[in-house]
């Protein structure tokens, strides 16, 4: 469940770079509301597994989740200059 997460957070920079290169906005917000999506259903699993365990072990899923959500947004706030880089890396390979 946690090796995902790194594997997502490396794979963002590459799908800002394609959303770059092909121009699409649509696919700048798409791969950080894909990370979201997946944080969330993961934080509501481990909170369904942590069931009646001591306050300590919620609390470790609340450290968890702040956690990667200050990565993603931290990702999130320089997908604009990976995308402006695909982006005119796609003028200079196409033209146009």
């Amino acid at each position: 469940m946690f090796h995902l997460t790194r594997r997502f957070h490396s794979a963002l920079p590459l799908a800002w770079l394609l959303a770059g290169l092909l121009d699409s906005l649509i696919l700048l917000a798409l791969p950080a509301g894909v990370m979201l999506a997946y944080l969330l259903r993961r934080h509501r699993r481990i909170i369904g597994l942590v069931g009646t365990a001591p306050w300590a072990s919620l609390g470790f899923a609340r450290h968890v989740m702040v956690d990667d959500l200050v990565r993603l947004a931290a990702w999130t706030a320089l997908s604009p200059l990976v995308f402006l880089f695909g982006r005119q890396l796609r003028l200079v390979l196409i033209g146009s």
